[in-house]
C-alpha cells in the first residue's frame, strides 16, 4: 500500500489569493491522484496579523500601499477568478476578520466536515460578501452543512481551540512560513518540516515537485 504524500494547505480567511487557491486545490490533486500519485491534503487554517504585527513595515500586500497598486491587486485577484471559473465579488470589507473562522474550522477539522466549510466560508467572504466575522453568519455556514450551530460555535469559543489556532500560528513561523497561502509538500505530522511554495500561483509548482522534486 502506498504510503499518501502530505500537502499541508495553509490558508488564512483574509487571503482573497488563499480562497484561490482552496478553490483549485482538490482538483488539481484529484488529477495527479488519477495518475498514480498518492496525495493528503491537510487543511491549516491560520492567522497572518500575528505574523505581520512582527514586521511592522512589512504590512499585507493590500494595505498601506497606493491607490494605483491596489487597483491593480484587486484587478489581478478578479481576473485568475474570471480564469479559473472561480465566483468573484469584490469584498466591502477588508481584510475580513478570520479569527472566528478559523476557530470554528478547527473544530470542523476534529468532527470531519472542515473542508465544506472552508469553501463555504470562503465563498460566504469573497463571492458573496458575507462578514465572517459575524457569528451569525458562521452559524449559518453551518447549519447549511448540516451540523449544530450553536454547538460548533460554542466549541469554537472555548479555551482549547483558542489555544490551538495560537499553536497553529507559532507552528507557522518556526516552520517558515510569512504568508498564505502556503503549500508544504511532505510535511509532517504539524504541516511543516517539507518544501514550501508561498502564493496561488506556486500551486501547480508544488504539486510538480509532489511528483518528482527537481532540486
Amino acid at each position: 500500500m502506498v504510503t499518501p504524500l502530505r500537502l499541508s494547505v495553509w490558508f488564512d480567511y483574509a487571503s482573497p489569493y488563499s480562497y484561490l487557491a482552496v478553490s483549485r486545490v482538490e482538483g488539481l490533486v484529484a488529477s495527479l491522484v488519477e495518475n498514480g500519485q498518492a496525495i493528503e491534503i491537510d487543511w491549516r487554517p491560520f492567522l497572518l496579523g500575528p505574523i505581520f504585527q512582527r514586521r511592522s513595515a512589512n504590512p499585507s500586500p493590500f494595505q498601506d500601499v497606493s491607490p494605483s497598486e491596489r487597483g491593480y491587486r484587486w484587478r489581478d485577484v478578479a481576473r485568475h477568478a474570471a480564469l479559473y471559473g472561480i465566483p468573484w465579488a469584490l469584498p466591502t470589507r477588508y481584510p475580513p476578520m478570520g479569527l472566528n473562522a478559523a476557530r470554528l474550522t478547527l473544530v470542523a477539522l476534529e468532527e470531519g466536515w472542515g473542508r465544506d466549510l472552508i469553501r463555504a466560508a470562503y465563498s460566504a467572504a469573497f463571492a458573496e460578501d458575507r462578514d465572517i466575522a459575524d457569528p451569525q453568519v458562521l452559524h449559518a455556514l453551518a447549519a447549511s452543512l448540516g451540523r449544530d450551530g450553536d454547538a460548533a460555535l460554542r466549541k469554537a469559543q472555548g479555551e482549547r481551540v483558542k489555544i490551538q489556532l495560537t499553536q497553529q500560528v507559532e507552528t507557522a513561523i518556526n516552520g517558515g512560513l510569512f504568508g498564505a497561502p502556503s503549500f508544504v509538500v511532505g510535511a509532517g505530522a504539524e504541516g511543516t518540516g517539507g518544501e514550501v511554495f508561498w502564493g496561488n500561483d506556486r500551486l501547480e509548482q508544488a504539486l510538480t515537485w509532489a511528483e518528482k522534486p527537481w532540486l
